[in-house]
């Protein structure tokens, strides 16, 4: 499957791929559904998941992430934040 992530240095979203049997998404009505984390794959549920800062939906809705990996899209983005 192929989603959209958000390069900080050209300011463009670019192709980012996940493997076909990892389920991601950004939004369930159960939040007991088990979900992929959209950068690391790790299992979780939907309420435990966070919304990506950088992997997207057409829409710009953001795929569930786990703890670790939003911390670490934090990061980047503190780091890439130019009104610092």
């Amino acid at each position: 499957m192929i989603l959209r992530k958000w390069n900080y240095l050209t300011h463009q979203y670019e192709p980012y791929k996940v493997p076909d049997d990892w389920y991601v998404t950004a939004y369930e009505n159960d939040m007991a559904t088990k979900v992929h984390c959209a950068c690391c794959g790790k299992q979780i549920t939907h309420g435990q998941s966070y919304c990506s800062l950088e992997i997207h939906t057409q829409l710009g809705f953001g795929y569930d992430v786990c703890d670790e990996c939003y911390t670490e899209e934090r990061i980047r983005r503190f780091k890439n934040d130019k009104s610092k």
